[in-house]
């Protein structure tokens, strides 16, 4: 190889070095008194995109998933409350609260809803009456159609969320028939993560009334509220599928209010 090849290697080797030291002044260079503007590929190759840093805010800003706590394999004391929808539901908690072990408690208001237990400190006093380890609630059924539904019953339900404080619970989701008004956009929002079971958009085979399942609908029902405590609920407990279809447990009932 010649010595002019190997002169222009260097010439071009020399050249490519001082384009990227120039590449590196971004507010370019004075020669002669001129201001040249220098390339920039150099930040370019070095910097971070500003979609690279939106992104990596992103990811430290969202909020952690919620961890699940372990299994509890012991005992409960289950608290059910709520509305008309524990007719149904009751019989087939019984049966997986007597199939596991756990000790079950329904209290039904007929025709109640978030408005008509945040009003009183019924779920305080039944606290204090059972000491339950556990709480089921089953409300909203009465609310779907409720106008302006967080500023006439936010209030209630965050008064129903307080007097539970820290017990394990599981609020299950009113079975729609028609869409709501808002009524399961506010629950999911305020019950606690993986404390809010959404029953709306499942199937159901309905009584005559058009509202209520069917009690082979509601056990059904209670199967999928169950089998998701089980696996996906922030406190998940025992509840073995049991083989009996329904029991008998401790029932109060309340009458609407007048």
């Amino acid at each position: 190889m010649n010595k002019a090849y190997w002169g222009l290697i260097a010439i071009l080797v020399l050249a490519l070095a001082a384009f990227a030291a120039l590449s590196f002044m971004p507010d370019g260079v004075n020669v002669g008194g001129t201001r040249l503007k220098t390339a920039s590929f150099a930040q370019d190759l070095f910097s971070t995109s500003e979609s690279e840093k939106d992104s990596a805010a992103t990811a430290e800003a969202a909020p952690a998933k919620p961890a699940r706590a372990p299994m509890d394999t012991t005992s409960q004391v289950i608290l059910f409350i709520g509305d008309s929808m524990l007719e149904g539901l009751g019989p087939r908690l019984a049966a997986y609260a007597s199939e596991n072990g756990h000790t079950l408690i329904n209290v039904i208001w007929y025709s109640s809803s978030t408005e008509i237990w945040g009003s009183t400190t019924k779920v305080q006093e039944y606290i204090n009456q059972f000491h339950p380890t556990y709480i089921f609630v089953c409300l909203g059924t009465n609310e779907l159609f409720v106008s302006d539904i967080k500023h006439k019953r936010q209030r209630y339900l965050d008064n129903i969320l307080a007097q539970i404080g820290d017990i394990p619970y599981v609020w299950i989701g009113p079975p729609n028939w028609k869409p709501d008004t808002g009524i399961n956009e506010m629950l999911q929002a305020s019950c606690a993560p993986g404390s809010f079971f959404l029953s709306n958009g499942q199937q159901f085979t309905r009584a005559s009334d058009g509202a209520h399942p069917t009690r082979s609908s509601a056990a059904a029902w209670c199967d999928r509220v169950c089998s998701w405590v089980m696996t996906t609920g922030a406190h998940p407990i025992k509840l073995n599928r049991p083989t009996a279809a329904r029991a008998r447990c401790r029932t109060l009932v309340l009458q609407p209010v007048q």
